[in-house]
């Protein structure tokens, strides 16, 4: 590690133990042994953090490529010419009818947030489901007995 043999640690301990005595030497290291562990603690939360934090990112570059690809269908639906019907010679109308009221077709982003609320819904629908038997069990072995203290 540092070059720090036995006979360096031993000279350390009994410089520690003349400087600052049998008394204080115990709760030192108690110090020194908890500020370690908190250390270590605080570093597994911060790689914990960073893992899900790049777990998030992963999520919503995913989101954002379906997003994409989603309008851009819908764009390429909107922006492509209906095709005529088939070869059938069209037929004169005896009488002139009215114009039929027919609903104008929906632009691309009006799809986009109707294809969004689908999807909210489907999600919404989806988590309020009942759970299966494999998914209602618990968690944990003991997670129905009550905890003693």
């Amino acid at each position: 590690m540092f070059g720090i043999g036995m006979p360096e640690l031993i000279l350390i301990a009994v410089v520690a133990l003349i400087v600052l005595g049998p008394k204080r030497l115990p709760d030192l290291a108690k110090s020194m042994g908890r500020a370690v562990r908190e250390f270590k603690k605080a570093t597994s939360e911060l790689k914990e953090t960073f893992q899900v934090d790049s777990e998030f990112s992963e999520a919503k570059k995913a989101f954002e490529e379906f997003h994409a690809e989603v309008d851009k269908t819908i764009r390429s639906e909107a922006e492509r010419p209906e095709k005529p019907a088939a070869a059938t010679p069209p037929t004169p109308p005896a009488v002139p009818a009215a114009p039929a009221a027919t609903p104008a077709e929906p632009s691309s982003p009006e799809k986009l947030d109707e294809l969004k609320k689908a999807f909210e819904a489907w999600n919404a629908e989806k988590s309020s489901a009942p759970e299966t038997e494999t998914s209602a069990q618990p968690a944990a072995p003991f997670a129905d007995k009550p905890k003693s203290t």
